[in-house]
C-alpha cells in the first residue's frame, strides 16, 4: 500500500506565501514586536538575539494568554502585517 503524499498537507501549517509572509521567522518577528494592552509579547530583551528563545516566548505568550495554537500564528501575523501596510498608506 502506497501512502498518499498529500494526506498530511495540513500538518505542516498554512502556506506562508499565500498569506503574504516570506518565512516562518517573519511570523515570529512580527508577533514578537507587538505590545498587547501595554504588555510586550517578549519581555526579555535577550530573547530578541536568539531565534529559538524568541520563537518559544512568542508561542508561549499566545498560547497562555489567548489559547492560540502555534499553527494559527501565521494567520495572525498576516493580519497584523496587512494592517501595518494599510496604516502606512493611509
Amino acid at each position: 500500500m502506497v501512502a498518499n503524499p498529500r494526506a498530511n498537507v495540513n500538518q505542516a501549517g498554512p502556506n506562508l506565501e499565500s498569506l503574504g509572509l516570506k518565512s516562518p521567522m517573519e511570523v515570529i518577528d512580527i508577533l514578537g514586536m507587538l505590545k498587547i494592552d501595554g504588555d510586550p509579547v517578549i519581555k526579555d530583551d535577550k530573547a530578541f538575539l536568539d531565534p529559538r528563545v524568541k520563537a518559544k516566548e512568542v508561542m508561549e505568550y499566545f498560547m497562555k494568554n489567548f489559547n492560540v495554537n502555534p499553527k494559527e500564528l501565521p494567520h495572525l501575523a498576516s493580519v497584523v502585517k496587512h494592517e501595518m501596510k494599510r496604516g502606512l498608506k493611509a
